[in-house]
């Protein structure tokens, strides 16, 4: 083991072992409505404990009990079946008499679930709970449970934030929040973890604003050096996600660099199902770059012609976790794209393992904040 490998582990454990523990209790919170499950022809639902099924919409109830084990919930030409019995509705929602177990699929949840049937025939379910219950679950799947306190506890009012502003902007959607990471990763109650569940407690109510207002306060793994501006990639240009901020925090992290070796066979499918087919590609090169040194844009040359896309758009379709960030150059061998790059995601906001430096280094989750949204303030939601 390296000395510097052997420094980050002491202060790691040091922190983990020697971090204050506050008697301070959660407020109450808002509710939350997360899409879950989506396209899927059958799911199966377990409940341990009294609970009642309603239809959708009208709310009537048309079921109680006490236990339901792995009962498949599936769509039939006039409705929904649950195990052997059928309802004419568009949907059903689950809801336990008391804060008892209910299980979709391999996944335990807290509060009540949707499930509707779409207008293909498929099932899609909406999981609506509080909403520092959802921390609980969002938390372990963001930032490991191991790391120290300060640093959970800025990715915990950091999602907060994000999480009550989508709720203020979806009021006439169906859902707030998909549970992956077009939205924030939430696994349910299956995998919260003690430590995360502290940091949502110790933190409760607290989120960050601008100007009194709520914004989405994005956060990523790893920036590698300099965060982008929000204003890159989606229509927000505010002072606590204009980027730049000059991270070295972050060279703890795994995800400093990176390569990608992508067939070009595989970039040709995923473009062609998303409408943008070249052909056979012959040849990618990067045409802009962002105000953070990213790609901005990229030129694919096929036997179709030549195309400009958004680099941002190119690595969705590839992939988030082969094209880990748009900080990269590439070039085209005989059958393959290969990618070198630098950081995980996009760049904007909160830089998680830069919060896992600074936290190492004595830094409060406020300065943290600080740093990664300059402008903003930390405050406690009335």
């Amino acid at each position: 083991m390296t000395r510097s490998r052997f420094v980050v582990l002491f202060l790691v454990v040091t922190v983990f072992f020697c971090a204050p523990i506050s008697l301070a209790q959660p407020t109450p919170s808002s509710s939350v409505r997360i899409l879950i499950v989506e396209n899927q022809k059958t799911v199966s639902l377990t409940l341990k404990g009294a609970y009642v099924i309603r239809l959708l919409p009208s709310l009537q109830v048309v079921k109680r009990g006490d236990l339901l084990k792995g009962a498949p919930v599936v769509v039939t030409p006039q409705g929904l079946k649950v195990g052997q019995e059928e309802w004419r509705a568009r949907g059903i929602r689950i809801e336990q008499m008391a804060e008892r177990d209910l299980f979709l699929n391999k996944s335990r949840f807290r509060g009540s679930v949707d499930i509707w049937k779409n207008s293909t025939g498929l099932l899609y379910a909406i999981n609506a709970l509080g909403l520092e219950e959802y921390l609980y679950g969002v938390l372990p799947h963001e930032v490991a449970p191991w790391w120290p306190m300060e640093a959970l506890k800025a990715q915990a009012i950091a999602a907060r934030t994000y999480a009550l502003y989508q709720v203020q902007v979806s009021k006439k959607a169906e859902f707030d929040l998909k549970s992956n990471t077009s939205s924030q990763v939430y696994g349910g109650s299956t995998t919260e973890r003690y430590r995360t569940k502290r940091a949502v407690d110790l933190t409760a109510g607290k989120v960050l604003t601008y100007q009194g207002k709520l914004f989405p306060a994005y956060f990523h793994a790893t920036c590698a050096g300099l965060t982008a501006g929000a204003a890159e990639l989606w229509k927000i240009d505010i002072p606590p996600l204009q980027g730049k901020a000059r991270c070295s925090y972050c060279r703890v992290s795994p995800h400093t660099s990176w390569e990608a070796r992508v067939p070009l066979a595989d970039i040709e499918e995923k473009m062609k199902q998303n409408g943008r087919y070249a052909g056979q590609i012959i040849d990618l090169k990067i045409i802009s770059q962002t105000p953070s040194g990213r790609v901005g844009s990229l030129s694919i040359t096929g036997t179709n012609g030549e195309m400009v896309i958004a680099a941002k758009d190119f690595r969705i379709w590839v992939g988030g976790n082969r094209i880990r960030s748009t900080r990269f150059t590439v070039r085209v061998t005989d059958d393959s794209a290969e990618f070198q790059g630098k950081g995980w995601g996009h760049g904007v906001g909160l830089c998680q393992w830069g919060a896992l430096g600074q936290a190492l280094l004595g830094h409060s989750a406020e300065k943290i904040l600080h740093f990664y949204y300059p402008g903003a303030e930390v405050g406690v939601r009335s």
